[in-house]
């Protein structure tokens, strides 16, 4: 990859790493919080997987785009097959939350828009741009930076939701 994308994948990388070692940090804190106020497993699973998921995501994005001495080819298969897998993991977290939706608490539209929506076209975005890198068409640079991005806002923005969400539950 150029080296303009070198410097930008180990910003977001690593922005990336320290959100998601921040979320770790807020986890084993939670644990020590009543299971009444958090829900059961499922629930917090739910919740809290879509928030690692988009850290990990930017991470492992950044970690093959720096990878030494590989094909731009080879660098949109790989982040095809990734964003491929992460629709998959995306269809479990809807359905999740239509399950929540259904039986539990009605969710907002924010919520349907920051769990479901905007990753799916972070998601979309990655899809794109890997296929394009793939089929050899030349680097979708904003596309690409903006599935990137995309990803790690969304998880900030859930993290702070489910921080607030968790410090008003009585």
């Amino acid at each position: 990859m150029p080296q303009a994308w070198h410097d930008f994948f180990i910003l977001t990388g690593t922005a990336a790493a320290t959100l998601l070692g921040l979320v770790f940090v807020a986890a084993s804190i939670a644990a020590t919080i009543p299971n009444e106020k958090l829900g059961d497993a499922a629930t917090g699973n739910l919740w809290v997987q879509p928030i690692v998921w988009a850290f990990i995501r930017v991470l492992v994005v950044c970690a093959v785009g720096v990878v030494p001495g590989q094909s731009t080819v080879l660098f949109g298969r790989e982040l095809a097959a990734l964003a491929l897998s992460d629709l998959a993991r995306m269809v479990w977290i809807t359905a999740g939350l239509r399950k929540f939706h259904r039986t539990k608490e009605a969710l907002t539209f924010e919520d349907w828009r920051w769990y479901a929506g905007y990753p799916l076209l972070a998601t979309l975005a990655l899809l794109t741009s890997g296929a394009s890198l793939a089929m050899d068409w030349g680097l979708p640079g904003q596309l690409l930076a903006l599935g990137i991005l995309g990803h790690l806002i969304v998880g900030v923005h859930n993290a702070w939701e489910l921080a607030a969400w968790l410090a008003t539950r009585q």
